[in-house]
Order: C-alpha cells, then structure tokens, then sequence
C-alpha cells in the first residue's frame, strides 16, 4: 500500500512540474517572441529587438521564425549604424538561409553596409535612414539599384461603362487627357455585382482572364490592358484572395470557419480557409495565370483579412497549435459577449491569448500574400504590388489587428510598392456618425500617419470617394476638391478615384493634383 501511494505521488509531483507556474518553466512560443521583438523594433528600441529575436533563435531553433529573427537582428543594428555587426548578421543570414524569404533585402543590406563602411573609412557622415522604416525593405531605398515607386493618379473601375471596346478606348483616352496614369480594373466577378457593359459572360462568377482555377466570365483583361497601353496608362489587375472562391462555394473543407456568438457554435463563414493546401495550390495557380497578362502591376482585394471571430477551421487551429501550444477557443479570447439593440453581437473586451492569435494571423495572411506575389513574378518579375488596407490599420494598431487581424506594420515587412488605404471619408460619416468636416479631418490624418510610417508618400496609395455608396450619386466637385487639398498637405501622396464612373469626370480636379 504504502509503495502504492509514494508510486502515486511521485506520477503527481512529476506532473506538477511541468505546469507553468508550478515548479516547471512556462513553455517558450516562437510567435509571442517574434511578435514582441517585431514591437520593440517598430517603437525604435532596436538592442531590446535583438535581445528579443536572439532569444528566440535560442529558444527554438527549429521554429520557421528563425531565418526572419537572424535577417532582423542584422536590420537592427543596421538602424543604429553599427554597419560591422549589421553586415555580419546579413552574411549569416545568407549562409543559413540561401532560399530564404529575406535573400534579396539580406544583399542589399550588405550592399548599404559595405557603403557606409567605406565613407565612414573616407570621413564621409552616413545618410540617414528615412523615417522608422519596415522590416523588410528599409535598406532598399539607400541603393540605386532599386527603383523608386513612382507616384500613381488612378482611376479605380468596378465596372467600365463602354458597350463595345472602342468606347471604352474613348473613355481611357479622357483619363488620360485628364491626367490620370494607372487604370485599376476590376478582374473578378462576385455573383449578383454589376458587370463591365460590354463583356459576354459564360458564368454569372468568376475572373476576367484566362485560367483553369476559377470560372471564366470572359477573357477580356488582355484587350483592355492593350487599350491601356496605347493609349499611354499603365494597368493595375485587381483580385480577390479569400473572397477567390468561385464555383468551390459549396465544399466545406475549403470554407472559413467563424464563431456564432448567439449559437456559441463554429460555423462556416464567407471566403476560402486560406490555411488550406489545396486553397493555396488554388490561388497560385490563380495569380500566376493572371501574372501571365500585359499587366503592370496587382492590387489586393480588401478581403485579405480575418475578422475577430474567424478563423478557427481544423487547418488554421492545427498550425496555430503546433506555434504556440495551445488550441484556439472562443471560451479563452472573449471577454463578456453582448448583443447590442441593432441585433449584432460585441464583446467588451478581449484576452491576452487573443490577441496572441490575432497577431498570428495578420502574419499568416501576409504570407499568404508573400507567397501570391511570388507565384504572379514567376510570370513576370517586373509585377508591381498593392494593398488595400483599412484606414485603422494607419490610426489604431490594436482595433486593426483585433477586427481585421490587419496592420500596416505587417504590410511594410512585405515590401508592397503601394499601401491602398481605404479613405473614404462619405463612408466614415455614416460609421461614425460625423459631419463632412471632421470625417475629411480624420482622413488628413490618416494621410499624415500613413506617409510618416511608410516615408515614401508615393508608396501611399489614398483612396478618394468620388460616389455615395448608397444613392450611387457622384460626390459634389467641391467636397473631393477639399479632400484632395487635406489629404495632399502632407505630401505627394499616390491617389485613386474610387470608383471611376463618367458620371464624374475627372478632368474637373486635374488641377488639384498636378503643380502645372
């Protein structure tokens, strides 16, 4: 009996120990790690960062993280100009990871590095770094190897008008006597929405262009894209991702799951479950076909995100779980679920563990993004890339990546040429609840902050409501007019007329945007 018992309680003891807080160390996630170094790093307290990513490849040296931490450790001491270490750090990188996600940004630090050396070594002072900079390309811009992003006027079409191609030649033709440069054309077709007037369409959803990964509407974005051209525009192809799931509506397996909080049920949700192999096989197929196209560049659909209460399909808990340790579960993120007088259901607060899973996510979707973007250069290299992103992803950190697990911060460790932010000021009056004047206001300031994170403003890509949503009515001349005049107080910033109808004619504003 007695043997029994100690038998027992050793079993017991044993367990104790490994539980956090009771006699076992707290197991080490590789996801919090890199998240709370990605923070210092952007709150410019650069030796805390590295303390945080060597902490990290020490910890876990087999997590995927590793190969981001070491190529970081090498930007930050970059950032405090201590250009041996930084050049060190950029060698190993390449070293360890020769097919890494980092190799090109890794060279072009050594590249900057090995400049500042040698004026350093000739007395000469470095140039600053501009602003805070991003993780992924904040040394690009110190070469002239790289471009720089050219400042964009766009006409954003969700439908183009013309009932044959030669009207809509002479609708091309009048944006660019009215100073516009890049028509953004829509390329898919969601069920129910207005089509382009002059298409023969095969299914009622789908793309505008060749593939087998989607339904086929009509095969019309090379005819446009060489309307484009010659009549001297460059073409952005725009495209959805989670929203991409045309004609695979119905399988299951492929579909978001998202928390009901009157159920307290998981259900499906809208869009693809981009932690899907087969989804994500999907999708590369989808931009790279597109890729294939006389285009000049891709912007994101809006539909990249995930909401507070997606994703928790089987694919997305297996992956958070094997980061971090721990399933995700509604009953562990949401603190006092309610339901507010207009039927919709709000929480009033939310758990640390949640915005661990937050977090995760924005990264997991910049990944995805990561992986498109590499998939449509395999057509062509010379794509450039846009973003559409909520204003809160420039205003408010936390309300961005709790509601869209989207940040501008992630965005920038991409290297997208151009940040779309969604400054529809019309819109925001109604969510708001604000006169013309501070919703116009609040968009200045989102222009403002956009330009002094990303530093660039070309690579600030405002989006100017030209249309009210609900009366589809064009916006009174002089209200866009004091929005463009706000907006541009704070740079050169890159614009698009959302959306370009001719009920607008946008030749009316070509002063406010051109210095001649």
């Amino acid at each position: 009996m007695k043997k029994w018992m100690m038998g027992v309680m050793l079993i017991l003891f044993g367990f104790l120990c490994v539980l956090p807080g009771l006699g076992g160390e707290e197991p080490v996630h590789p996801g919090v790690l890199y998240d709370s170094a990605m923070e210092l790093y952007y709150r410019g307290r650069f030796e805390e960062a590295i303390q945080g990513f060597s902490k990290l490849i020490l910890s876990v040296p087999k997590s995927k993280l590793v190969s981001y931490s070491q190529y970081m450790i090498g930007l930050c001491n970059l950032k405090m100009e201590r250009y041996e270490e930084a050049l060190q750090r950029f060698r190993l990188y390449l070293k360890d990871f020769p097919d890494g996600d980092r190799v090109k940004e890794a060279e072009t630090g050594i590249l900057y590095s090995e400049e500042r050396l040698k004026e350093k070594a000739l007395g000469h002072p470095a140039p600053p770094l501009p602003g805070r900079g991003t993780a992924g390309t904040v040394v690009e811009s110190q070469t002239s190897e790289v471009r720089k992003t050219k400042r964009r006027v766009c006409a954003q079409a969700f439908y183009l008008e013309g009932k044959d191609l030669e009207e809509v030649e002479r609708s091309v033709k009048e944006l660019k006597s009215a100073g516009v440069d890049t028509l953004i054309l829509k390329v898919f077709q969601n069920r129910g929405d207005q089509m382009h007037r002059f298409v023969t369409p095969r299914h009622d959803e789908g793309v505008y262009f060749n593939t087998e990964h989607a339904p086929v509407v009509d095969d019309i974005l090379g005819k446009v894209a060489d309307i484009v051209h010659r009549s001297g525009l460059e073409v952005f192809a725009w495209i959805t991702t989670r929203y991409a799931n045309y004609g695979l509506d119905g399988l299951s397996e492929y579909r978001c799951k998202s928390y009901n909080f009157e159920t307290k049920r998981t259900e499906m949700a809208r869009g693809f479950n981009l932690f899907h192999a087969d989804v994500l096989k999907r999708l590369e197929g989808l931009f790279r076909d597109l890729g294939r196209y006389p285009i000049d560049g891709i912007l994101f659909q809006d539909d990249l995100i995930l909401r507070h209460n997606e994703d928790f399909s089987p694919e997305a808990n297996k992956a958070f779980l094997n980061e971090f340790g721990f399933l995700p579960h509604p009953d562990v993120f949401y603190i006092d679920p309610y339901r507010s007088e207009s039927g919709k259901y709000f929480v009033k607060s939310y758990t640390d563990r949640f915005w661990t899973w937050a977090k995760w996510k924005n990264r997991s979707l910049m990944n995805v993004a990561q992986q498109l973007m590499a998939a449509a250069r395999e057509s062509n290299p010379n794509l450039q890339f846009g973003i559409n992103l909520y204003y809160e992803a420039v205003l408010n950190h936390s309300n961005a990546v709790g509601w869209f697990s989207q940040t501008l911060s992630g965005a920038m460790e991409k290297g997208f040429d151009y940040y779309a932010v969604m400054a529809y000021h019309r819109q925001t009056m109604k969510e708001l609840k604000i006169e013309e004047e501070g919703a116009i206001r609040l968009m200045a300031e989102v222009a403002r902050k956009a330009v002094h994170s990303i530093g660039d403003p070309s690579k600030v890509l405002m989006k100017v409501q030209v249309l009210d949503w609900k009366g589809h009515e064009p916006l009174p001349q002089k209200e866009v007019e004091r929005v463009l005049d706000r907006v541009l107080n704070h740079g050169d910033v890159s614009l698009a007329f959302v959306p370009y109808v001719d009920a607008f004619p946008l030749r009316l504003l070509k002063g406010n945007w051109t210095k001649n």
